[in-house]
């Protein structure tokens, strides 16, 4: 009985060092146009910066003896869809049982650039940004 309790209680301990507690998760730097608009703000310093938006593409130096970072973003989007079932369809098909459907595909494209001036101290003074999608 006490090998019994003490293979237990040991069990009990080596499980309980194995388990990790759990993390947080990590706040996500995602550079989006709504982060952009909404929180990005002249006078910031570089570091809420970074943390706002992540690490920048491009960083070149000013003529003031500052910065310019450049964060650049493309993304895809593709949509789908079939249509089936009762009715009459463009096709002339008697209540889409003969012949099948009609589907439907898109894509489009995202382009999101922000240009973020920081002075000589690291600070914002100025940003411009251009989203396009195509």
């Amino acid at each position: 009985m006490k090998n019994l309790t003490f293979v237990l209680f040991l069990s009990f301990i080596l499980t309980g060092c194995a388990m990790q507690a759990p993390t947080a998760p990590a706040e996500s730097n995602d550079f989006t146009l709504g982060k952009v608009q909404s929180q990005l703000k002249e006078g910031m310093s570089s570091s809420q910066v970074v943390s706002l938006l992540g690490s920048p593409n491009l960083v070149t130096s000013t003529k003031d003896g500052g910065e310019a970072w450049t964060y650049d973003k493309i993304s895809q989007e593709s949509e789908s869809s079939s249509v089936s079932g009762a009715g009459a369809g463009s096709s002339g098909n008697f209540f889409g049982i003969f012949g099948g459907g009609r589907s439907k595909s898109s894509n489009s494209s995202k382009n999101l650039t922000l240009i973020v001036k920081l002075n000589s101290e690291g600070l914002v003074t100025d940003f411009k940004y251009q989203s396009i999608k195509y």
